[in-house]
Parts: C-alpha cells; sequence; structure tokens
C-alpha cells in the first residue's frame, strides 16, 4: 500500500485510489487470505496530516489487516528518487569512498514537508501507541507466512500477543514485540534508527 493519501500515491507514479485499496482488503480477508501491509512515512513532498491520514487508514481497517510493518521513507539506490532527486524535491548525499551502498541519505529541498527525522519519529510513536492489534509473538514476517502457508487461513489468534491491557498502554501486550526508535542527537551526531524490545516473552 506505502501510503493511504492519494496525492502522495501519485507522486510515487501510484494512481491507486484508498477506496480500491480499502475494497481489496475487505474481500481478501473475506475469501480467508491474509493481508500483510506494508506502509511507510516521509516519501518526499509528503505533510504531516497526509501522513496521518494512512495511520488513520490503517486504524479504522484494522480488523481486515493482519499483519502490519510501518517504516520510514528510504531512498535505496537505483530508485527513480535516486535517479531523478530534482523531479521529487531531493538532495542525495553520497559518500564517493563507500562504493556500494544500499542506500543514500538525503535532504529536502522544500524544508515545510515532512523530514527524514520526522518521519522517523512518527513511526516510533506509532510502535508505541498503535502497533499492539498486530503485535505477533514471532519475530519475523517470514515466520508469519510459514504459519499462514501451513494453517491456510488468516485466522491464526494464537500467533498474536495477548493483549493485557488498553491499546496505547506502555505494557498493553505481552510476547515479544520490537519497534524503531528514532536516533536524535547520539554520541556522534547521527540521525538513524535502532530497534528496541518492549516486553518480554511471557
Amino acid at each position: 500500500m506505502e501510503s493511504a493519501n492519494e496525492r502522495v500515491l501519485s507522486l510515487m507514479d501510484k494512481h491507486a485510489k484508498k477506496s480500491v485499496i480499502q475494497r481489496n482488503l475487505q474481500m481478501a480477508a473475506k475469501s480467508g487470505i491474509w493481508n500483510h501491509v506494508m506502509a511507510f512515512y516521509g516519501f518526499p513532498g509528503e505533510t504531516l496530516d497526509e501522513a496521518l491520514e494512512t495511520r488513520q487508514f490503517v486504524l479504522e481497517n484494522q480488523p481486515v489487516i493482519h499483519s502490519m510493518e510501518l517504516f520510514y521513507f528510504v531512498a535505496y539506490r537505483h530508485t527513480p528518487m535516486v535517479r531523478n532527486p530534482e523531479k521529487f524535491g531531493i538532495t542525495i548525499h553520497k559518500q564517493e569512498e563507500y562504493d556500494l551502498p544500499l542506500d543514500y541519505y538525503y535532504t529536502l529541498n522544500d524544508p515545510s514537508t515532512l523530514s527524514c527525522l520526522d518521519a522517523m519519529q512518527m513511526c516510533e510513536e506509532f510502535y508505541k501507541n498503535d502497533f499492539h492489534p498486530w503485535a505477533v509473538r514471532v519475530n519475523s514476517r517470514e515466520h508469519v507466512f510459514l504459519y499462514i502457508s501451513k494453517f491456510g487461513t488468516n485466522q491464526l489468534p494464537q500467533i498474536y500477543a495477548q493483549q493485557t491491557q488498553a491499546i496505547g498502554s506502555p505494557a498493553g501486550v505481552s510476547g515479544l514485540i520490537t519497534w524503531p526508535v528514532a536516533k536524535n542527537g547520539s554520541e556522534d551526531g547521527a540521525e538513524g534508527m535502532s530497534r528496541v524490545v518492549s516486553h518480554g516473552v511471557s
């Protein structure tokens, strides 16, 4: 899916309609198909309100989204954004001493839109406050897919972490859950992401 905002999807050269995405999720879930949704914040040119529209969409459609990944935009090598940065309003900062990078650091030409660090922090907030309905006891989507292929259904309540408190509570689930955390102002001054474990296995 990547985004639930149609303007942002158009910026990606994806012209899907939000209503069609929603209908596809509903029809797939009804047919017993597991819906794994991937979305991210911070595509170049995206505003805060547009990013929040994606958040609201996945929360409203949680009953038909069985597993979820939400991350932040990464300028991967050989993507259209890196090949044509001017078109997407970004400046790519290449380090010539690294000849095999998978992605590049970038900055926005229009600072009024959502920055990379903004997107990282929104991602962290999502995993802390909103992710509990999708928290599973296995820590890899590939392992989830193995369960799906074995049992052939999207009704697999046993793989979800137990809900112990209201959604949004820092102790809302038990089980092995991780989320990405934005790093800002670290000792070396670098921005980036790390992962933290929020709960032990119970």
